[in-house]
């Protein structure tokens, strides 16, 4: 038995919010945030809502389709309720999972395939059967809302999901992780203050990276990228996503792009889109997918899978 995918969950905090509420707050123009950017839409957390509350609502509806317990909770989150103890932990106690280990990854956007490859590398030294594995942010409240340059672009969630065995050739495949410490300051939120990006150097990696940790992935699983069925991309932004998927020669079909209804949600965004995928148009039993996100630090990460 090999380890994938054996449920999905999601989880979008409160009413979809328009670009001209955000619009109001930033002063951007809501025509130029719909065409520069592509999104017409994003969830916000409420002022007191914690990444715990997103996590554990897609935790559960996760688990609601799996036939399995967790034996691990892996939390991929840049907006812990706090320093310490791990995200992680109050999630495991809220979902009544006492003993349960658990842990956070800080990888930003990339932050999900990290905590991805982290658990199934736990499952290949069997130190674990069924982990769950979480991306959760509420990046809202760590963007100045009045920044007409980052506040359109980001939006909170939580997306999970559950691992468990499958027969031998389905699962994950292959993992692939990249960072550059040099590029760091791209994307950060300083101890004091509001997100910064330098949104042309960010682009710039994601371009590059992009392709590259994809098809690193893809040689280590032994895949080519005609063969892929379908690639859930973080959601950096509608046109950012069309444009990775041309630069590799993908389809709108192939590469779905979600991020006009959630925003940018972070660490969540690729496990969100992954389950928004799979309710738009089901993953089908051997289907193959693979998993790309570049995040802040730089760091990048790629995963292949076969659907079972």
């Amino acid at each position: 038995m090999t380890t994938g995918i054996v449920s999905l969950g999601l989880h979008l905090p409160g009413a979809p919010v328009g670009n001209d509420s955000v619009a109001e707050a930033s002063g951007a123009d809501p025509a130029w945030i719909q065409d520069r950017i592509g999104m017409h839409a994003r969830h916000h957390a409420a002022p007191r809502q914690t990444a715990t509350e997103l996590a554990v609502a897609a935790a559960e509806s996760a688990l609601t389709g799996a036939a399995v317990t967790p034996d691990l909770i892996v939390v991929a989150t840049v907006t812990p309720d706090r320093p310490v103890p791990a995200t992680a932990c109050f999630v495991q106690e809220r979902l009544g999972l006492a003993g349960v280990p658990a842990f956070d990854v800080n990888a930003a956007c990339s932050g999900f395939i990290y905590a991805l490859s982290c658990a199934h590398g736990m499952t290949l030294a069997a130190h674990v059967r069924t982990p769950l594995v979480i991306g959760a942010d509420t990046f809202t409240h760590v963007v100045d809302p009045t920044d007409r340059r980052t506040a359109p672009l980001f939006g909170d969630g939580a997306g999970a999901v559950q691992l468990g065995p499958v027969p031998a050739g389905y699962g994950i495949l292959a993992v692939e992780l990249w960072a550059e410490g040099s590029q760091a300051m791209y994307a950060t939120v300083p101890r004091e203050g509001w997100f910064a990006m330098d949104g042309r150097s960010v682009s710039g990696v994601v371009m590059d990276m992009g392709p590259k940790i994809l098809q690193a992935a893809l040689d280590r699983a032994g895949a080519r990228l005609d063969q892929l069925d379908r690639v859930i991309v973080h959601q950096a932004n509608p046109r950012l996503v069309r444009r990775l998927a041309e630069h590799v020669g993908l389809g709108e079909d192939q590469v779905p792009a979600y991020g006009s209804v959630t925003g940018n949600t972070a660490s969540a965004s690729v496990p969100v889109a992954l389950a928004m995928a799979d309710r738009e148009r089901p993953f089908r039993r051997g289907d193959l997918v693979a998993l790309v996100a570049v995040g802040a630090g730089m760091t990048a990460g790629a995963a292949v899978l076969r659907w079972y």
